[in-house]
């Protein structure tokens, strides 16, 4: 019974990633990364995007945008499709984001 026990609980554990956190906790993750994009200096772009479904997407959309040279910081939010995001006007522009968070597969309406 103990072996069980013990393989039930090793198995559980293996299973577990980011797409499992609490709902809650990504909120407020959000809430900290856009407080970080507001406070950092250079053009700021709003976005809300479509089709999001877990904290997953929200990494595969992060990390899109911080690929991009010129994103100084970003935050998505997979439950609202908030996407905020801080860059340098010299080296990027809100269109070139677009086209960015256009590649990966969501669909994008710009924040109005």
């Amino acid at each position: 019974m103990y072996k069980t026990f013990l393989m039930a609980l090793v198995l559980g554990f293996s299973t577990l990633n980011s797409a499992d956190a609490c709902p809650m906790a990504d909120a407020a993750a959000f809430q900290e990364a856009a407080a970080k994009v507001a406070a950092t200096e250079g053009a700021h772009a709003s976005f809300v995007i479509d089709g999001m479904t877990c904290g997953s997407c929200s990494t595969k959309v992060a990390t899109h945008l911080n690929g991009v040279d010129g994103v100084l910081a970003s935050a998505v939010d997979y439950q609202t499709g908030k996407v905020e995001v801080a860059f340098d006007s010299a080296k990027t522009d809100a269109k070139k984001l677009e086209a960015e968070l256009v590649s990966t597969g969501y669909t994008l309406h710009k924040e109005s």
